[in-house]
């Protein structure tokens, strides 16, 4: 796993220096429209522009030769400078991925309005004690190659080019021989995202051959991993379907037909079954939650968007519970949720008091906007009563309490008009 934390700066309504460290939970809650999705979404895109595959013996086709992957999903057609802060104007952005070993890389991404594009103006990597930091001069050919300034050592490169966010300088061989050690043989994390809005499986499912290795962020392919899963390995399919059976009273079953096959939800003490498609809202949003999870491994990371999202609140104490389960394995995956449940929260709190879960594996980011506009993530930890230690608004759920509240004053003045 290598990943440890992400920053951003001068990034959509995060105009100051934002940093998220990944533990097993990351957390991030907050109002609508505070800037939690923009978060979460900052970091798939982040390593979609990582262009691992140069690295290995079968390289795949370039993205086209900008810093970040604009192709990526998370982008939902955007431009680069409808990324930038409309707030200061600035056509800058900053970038910083926190690695282990003591690795640190930072970019500075600088707008060029006029060929609508973007480019790495700065670049800066730290290795323990070793520094490497490069600065743009300008561009000296039109094939992608530009002049660079070594800030350290003075010294000019006019051959320092970037595929994605990876450098790779003939000149520097040193720091190309870091990178291609960081990033080859697989070794950055493999990341699934999953937005909120997620896809029903299709009522027939075709046969494709294999199942895929990742979802899409709407949560395709999960059936396909169930129905390959469980004609094969059964690691994936039991654990989903026994979250089902725990929760629901209800297992997974997986019938063939022909060339397709069916995901079907079956009572447990009863002899029939039904398409998953023609079951309630919620079991189907949580199905491409709970393959992924399923899926997860040491070295991956899931950034997941509200998914507890059509799910009754008392199921979200449930799914709370899987996602500790998650954290508590011997080498956990890293998850970083956006959700708005108070179950949610509360079901990881109790974990944590009754020393099912060690309060380390756990970081929460309370996500607010100022009234200028900005947006800040305030870390909360917790200590081991499961209390919140950092700048976690109290009234933040209080909604429930105070029209309860407003219900039993209704009352007592209506009791009295009678």
């Amino acid at each position: 796993m290598i990943i440890q934390s992400f920053a951003l700066k001068n990034y959509r309504s995060f105009v100051d220096r934002t940093t998220i460290e990944l533990r097993p939970l990351t957390l991030l809650y907050g109002y609508n429209n505070s800037g939690k999705s923009a978060l979460l979404r900052a970091l798939p895109l982040i390593v979609d522009s990582l262009p691992l595959s140069m690295f290995g013996s079968n390289p795949s086709p370039w993205r086209p030769n900008t810093p970040l992957a604009l192709d990526s999903s998370t982008m939902r057609g955007s431009s680069f400078s409808d990324l930038l802060s409309r707030i200061t104007g600035k056509r800058e952005l900053e970038i910083e991925l926190s690695l282990r070993d003591h690795l640190s890389l930072k970019w500075t991404l600088r707008d060029e309005p006029q060929l609508r594009t973007h480019f790495v103006s700065r670049f800066e990597v730290w290795k323990g004690e070793k520094q490497f930091e490069y600065e743009f001069i300008e561009k000296s050919s039109e094939k992608g190659f530009y002049d660079y300034r070594d800030c350290l050592h003075e010294e000019v490169f006019d051959n320092f080019y970037f595929r994605g966010l990876i450098s790779i300088s003939v000149g520097d061989s040193e720091l190309a021989d870091l990178l291609v050690d960081v990033f080859a043989n697989d070794s950055i994390d493999t990341l699934q995202w999953l937005s909120s809005v997620r896809t029903a499986p299709l009522r027939f499912n075709p046969f494709q051959g294999a199942a895929p290795e990742l979802l899409k962020p709407n949560g395709e392919g999960a059936a396909a991993i169930l129905a390959y899963d469980s004609m094969d390995s059964r690691i994936i399919f039991p654990k989903v379907s026994g979250w089902y059976e725990k929760h629901f009273d209800q297992k997974l079953v997986m019938e063939e037909n022909g060339d397709f096959f069916q995901i079907m939800l079956q009572p447990v003490n009863a002899p029939y079954k039904v398409n998953i498609v023609d079951t309630g809202e919620g079991l189907i949003q949580v199905l491409p939650v709970l393959v992924v999870g399923a899926m997860a491994k040491a070295g991956s990371i899931l950034a997941i968007e509200e998914p507890e999202s059509h799910l009754q609140p008392r199921y979200h104490a449930a799914l709370a519970e899987y996602f500790c389960e998650l954290a508590n394995q011997e080498e956990p995956p890293k998850v970083l949720l956006e959700t708005h449940s108070e179950n949610f929260l509360l079901r990881i709190q109790l974990a944590i008091a009754k020393g099912e879960l060690d309060p380390r594996s756990v970081i929460m980011y309370w996500v607010h906007r100022l009234e200028d506009g900005r947006s800040i993530a305030e870390p909360v930890t917790f200590d081991e009563f499961a209390r919140p230690q950092g700048e976690w608004p109290r009234d933040v759920f209080y909604t429930d309490t105070e029209l309860s509240k407003q219900l039993v004053q209704a009352r007592r003045e209506l009791s009295e008009k009678l």
